[in-house]
């Protein structure tokens, strides 16, 4: 359907909401539910990705056995009736511990008036969830009735995520330029905390340009594996298959942390060079994946 606002076209997609909100069945759903509901009165759970994953240990020396561990990680949008009553990185951490690790969470939560309230401005990435994503949990279906789950197709929307682009990868050319200064050579720390800031404004750059969604919770780690739904880039970049590669992804993870509590520097130059040329990789090759996606959504916007 094809509706005129101001003579310009705006375009109107609207998908089967029955699909969508019928509920399906997932691993350690009915534990993970009623743990979810301990934390936090829930209105509705959408899984945006479950990824599987089968754990198995062979021990040779007597007596024998073989250990096996189903193990899973979803991101979930979480729909609760009040906010969460803690930090998220904590209540991510809680679920975890409680499912006896064999259960990960990457939580995005937004209250039930919020949802409303967003799916009324013509919020795209809730309208995708609720329209694209299979429903864990549903209390009723509030949400359906609404009808708000149509997707709009305009030279403005593509203006506004264009901008959003533009304005993220300055930031992280700004930040990564500063790297190298002469006044900040010397201080290891110093060049690990701005290289952080970068690679965050970065992941802000791609999920907006990709999903055009802005986080709620900023942990590096947390949006680097929301990038990775969409793009291989980031374990191909931040791989984790050594004791070197993971001790470099935790460095960057937590450089900002590292920054605030430690006075003394624990890191070599050498550890750091190695770091910032995996950053500029990152960031050129995330540059390259976001304006191949602009050019996609500037075809069906334009």
């Amino acid at each position: 359907m094809v509706r005129y606002v101001w003579s310009v076209p705006l375009i109107y997609v609207k998908q089967n909401i029955m699909e969508t909100t019928t509920l399906k069945k997932f691993p350690y759903q009915k534990a993970l539910i009623a743990l979810i509901k301990k934390e936090v009165p829930l209105h509705s759970v959408y899984v945006i990705s479950v990824y599987k994953e089968k754990q198995t240990q062979n021990v040779y020396l007597f007596p024998e056995s073989v250990n096996s561990q189903k193990v899973i990680t979803y991101t979930l949008l979480l729909i609760t009736h009040k906010p969460i009553p803690k930090n998220m990185q904590d209540f991510m951490d809680t679920l975890y511990n409680n499912m006896q690790q064999r259960c990960k969470v990457y939580a995005i939560v937004y209250t039930l008036p919020k949802v409303k309230a967003k799916l009324n401005d013509g919020c795209r990435f809730l309208s995708k969830v609720l329209n694209q994503t299979p429903c864990m949990y549903q209390e009723d279906d509030a949400l359906s009735k609404l009808g708000l789950f149509g997707l709009s197709f305009h030279k403005h929307v593509y203006q506004r995520i264009q901008e959003e682009w533009n304005s993220r990868m300055r930031r992280a050319n700004c930040l990564i330029s500063l790297v190298d200064v002469v006044d900040v050579i010397g201080d290891s720390t110093s060049r690990l905390a701005i290289m952080h800031h970068a690679l965050e404004q970065i992941c802000m750059a791609l999920l907006y340009v990709f999903w055009e969604f802005k986080p709620q919770h900023y942990s590096l780690s947390y949006m680097l594996h929301l990038c990775s739904l969409f793009t291989q880039l980031p374990e191909t970049v931040f791989p984790q298959k050594s004791y070197g590669l993971q001790r470099m992804y935790y460095i960057l993870c937590n450089a900002h942390h590292i920054m605030r509590f430690k006075a003394h520097s624990e890191f070599s130059e050498k550890d750091v060079d190695k770091a910032f040329n995996r950053c500029e990789r990152f960031f050129e090759e995330a540059k390259g994946i976001g304006e191949g996606q602009l050019e996609y959504l500037e075809g069906i916007h334009c």
